[in-house]
């Protein structure tokens, strides 16, 4: 999905014009027992719950591709009977109305997720009258052209508030509270199928994770049966470790400074595009030519990327690896961080058998705080 896409997709959980018809929900404990299910309370809810609810729902279509969300197309294997595509496919054509079938797919959420504390599992059912295109291509007509069915799963931990004296307006009093637990926003979510050209993509779909550490591996290979793209973490190691294996001795200060200048200039580049900027093998051959690069280390390149990001994985997203708001120098005695733009003015130098790295001492330099003074 693109970034048109998935904000299509986040207004069907508008608080004022929400698409799902059907909600299930989950309660479990921090030893993997239900302590309560919700079975299909949605048309029971009050405005101000129905509103709260939706706010989380759509936190699972928010974010940035590669960073809290990401694509994920099945193996073909997968959507044959008994895989993990043609369950998820079951599901969506059940419309949510098996309660047996909801009760089996939250016992394998329960089976698989990894966590020490209470979490609601929440699964919703919606439906979407995907509206055409006007004839120039830019608004939407009237007519529908397909209905999209969606689920949705958010897994959304459940802590304990603390104990202590609470404010209640309406009484204008404060009163005692203790025992309240509390819904936060999900940490983990699903969105199935993938919405691609504006239609369903039974094929695909999207996977949410609040951060890194959120991103529940274990969960996304019970549910989807195949690994999750690279983090972002990942995707940085990934790019460093090719250059160092490609560059050999050309692997300098400056040749690093100049790739990753580069990188940046080509996240800039796609940063309004509807799909995220990549650099793939081809781009990077480009960088390293640019880069005066010769042909070893072009030969070693092709031989790093193929070992360590693969030729048939997806390539590196620009924008995890761009590092734009610092130049981090670091060694077993020193550490520097410098910002991009006065990166030029820093070089190393060969001073009597060892290199040295020159910093221009210039106006409010400060060691510890205190500020020192120019010898020039």
């Amino acid at each position: 999905m693109d970034k048109k896409a998935i904000n299509e997709v986040r207004r069907l959980f508008d608080k004022n014009d929400c698409r799902i018809d059907r909600m299930y929900g989950c309660y479990v404990s921090e030893n993997k027992e239900k302590i309560t299910e919700l079975k299909d309370t949605l048309h029971s809810l009050e405005d101000e719950e129905l509103f709260k609810y939706c706010e989380l729902f759509k936190k699972v279509v928010s974010g940035r591709i590669g960073r809290t969300l990401f694509n994920v197309d099945f193996p073909l294997k997968e959507e044959r009977e008994g895989g993990h595509q043609a369950y998820l496919y079951r599901l969506l054509k059940s419309g949510l109305k098996d309660e047996t079938l909801v009760s089996d797919f939250f016992d394998r959420v329960i089976e698989s997720y990894r966590s020490s504390e209470k979490y609601l599992i929440l699964l919703v059912h919606g439906s979407y009258d995907v509206p055409g295109r006007t004839r120039d291509g830019i608004g939407l007509s009237d007519a529908s052209e397909e209905v999209y069915h969606f689920l949705e799963l958010s897994i959304c931990p459940v802590l304990l508030l603390r104990d202590g004296l609470c404010y209640d307006a309406a009484e204008k009093a404060f009163f005692s509270r203790t025992e309240d637990w509390s819904v936060q926003k999900p940490e983990t979510g699903l969105l199935y199928p993938a919405f691609n050209e504006r239609s369903s993509d039974i094929h695909a779909a999207l996977w949410y994770a609040k951060n890194e550490k959120a991103r529940h591996d274990e969960l996304a290979e019970a549910l989807l049966g195949t690994e999750l793209p690279r983090a972002e973490t990942a995707e940085k190691d990934a790019f460093r470790a090719v250059l160092e294996a490609a560059l050999g001795e050309q692997c300098d200060y400056e040749t690093v400074k100049n790739m990753n200048e580069a990188v940046v200039q080509i996240a800039e580049a796609g940063k309004d595009a509807e799909e995220p900027a990549v650099v793939d093998h081809a781009e990077l051959r480009r960088i390293f030519y640019d880069n005066g690069a010769d042909e070893e280390a072009i030969a070693r390149l092709d031989l790093a990327y193929d070992e360590i990001i693969g030729a048939e994985t997806q390539p590196l997203l620009a924008e995890n690896i761009a590092e734009r708001k610092k130049l981090s120098v670091k060694s077993d005695h020193l550490s520097m961080e410098i910002a991009p733009e006065s990166a030029a003015v820093i070089e190393t130098r060969v001073i009597d058998g060892t290199e040295y790295f020159l910093i221009p001492v210039r106006d409010n330099v400060t060691v510890n705080g205190v500020r020192i003074r120019s010898k020039a």
